[in-house]
């Protein structure tokens, strides 16, 4: 492949690359904060309102706002950034982030699933297949390093697969959206329903959404950094590679997000580098390049059934 579409497939990946490691990042962030007992609507609600009022002033500074983008980006608010981190952020409260990673590694699955029957141009195949197989088989080995798992509870087990299968859904829904709309446009809808469906949430069960004592100055700077890295800048790039490139393709995040954490965990929090750990990490490599592969789109790639 050589020319516009080599060009396009490398930004996909430029793209996909960078969201993995917003959204990984901001994952260890969000980890923390829960840790250190501020609740999780919170941390799924509050950085996402930082992300919503910094994408509003960008849209309108660069004429990005789209009154026929506001339901479709209001939609993906709830199926793809409120439903799924607020999912996982609750199984954050009673598992390890190494079984939560792997929980999360089945939404590419399901997205293939969907975006199969939905898509002309995402019809599954070996190269998928044996992607997936690979990114899988990485996580698994990520998983069974050395203190990896820590424990399990059946209720944040089934909270956190929730969030899998929505989100899985709602990346072929995203992709519906961002070639219709421009990826653009739908990013300060969904990030302001996604601020403000939690808190209702959060207010409905009963959830106390700030810490006993209030916030402290660190606490807001995290939030803070979440909203930009993640909320923001990882949810614009996802916009952006789910206009170029193909759900199969975006999917992928779902496999560098891992990979992130145990890094981050190496670094930040003294985590001891293992033979599995080095094992998970070339096996996700390889899958997200052989799945690469199996997802290019063609000619036809807007097109759907």
């Amino acid at each position: 492949m050589s020319g516009p579409d080599h060009h396009r497939t490398k930004t996909v990946w430029g793209l996909v690359v960078f969201t993995g490691l917003a959204f990984g990042s901001g994952g260890l962030l969000a980890k923390l904060l829960i840790d250190e007992g501020v609740d999780a609507f919170t941390v799924t609600a509050f950085p996402v309102a930082i992300g919503a009022v910094l994408a509003w002033i960008v849209a309108w500074t660069k004429g990005e706002v789209s009154r026929a983008a506001l339901w479709p980006g209001a939609i993906l608010g709830i199926t793809t950034s409120t439903i799924p981190p607020l999912f996982f952020n609750i199984g954050f409260e009673t598992l390890s982030a190494g079984l939560v990673t792997l929980i999360i590694t089945l939404a590419p699955a399901v997205t293939a699933a969907v975006a199969h029957l939905v898509f002309t141009d995402e019809r599954f195949n070996p190269l998928k297949g044996l992607g997936l197989a690979m990114a899988v088989g990485g996580v698994l080995a990520l998983v069974a390093a050395p203190g990896v798992i820590e424990g399990a509870s059946y209720t944040g087990a089934v909270w956190t697969i929730a969030g899998a299968v929505v989100g899985g859904c709602g990346a072929v829904l995203a992709r519906w959206f961002a070639v219709r709309h421009g990826g653009f446009s739908l990013v300060p809808p969904q990030l302001t329903v996604a601020a403000i469906a939690p808190v209702i949430a959060g207010l409905v069960v009963g959830r106390s959404l700030v810490p006993r004592g209030g916030f402290t100055a660190r606490d807001i700077a995290i939030m803070g950094a979440v909203g930009i890295v993640a909320s923001y800048a990882g949810l614009r790039s996802m916009m952006l590679a789910n206009e170029r490139g193909t759900t199969g393709q975006v999917a992928m995040v779902a496999y560098i997000i891992p990979l992130v954490g145990v890094i981050g965990g190496i670094i930040f929090f003294n985590e001891v580098l293992t033979l599995w750990i080095v094992l998970g990490g070339i096996l996700i490599l390889g899958g997200v390049t052989v799945g690469g592969r199996g997802s290019r789109p063609t000619p036809r790639s807007q097109r759907a059934r």
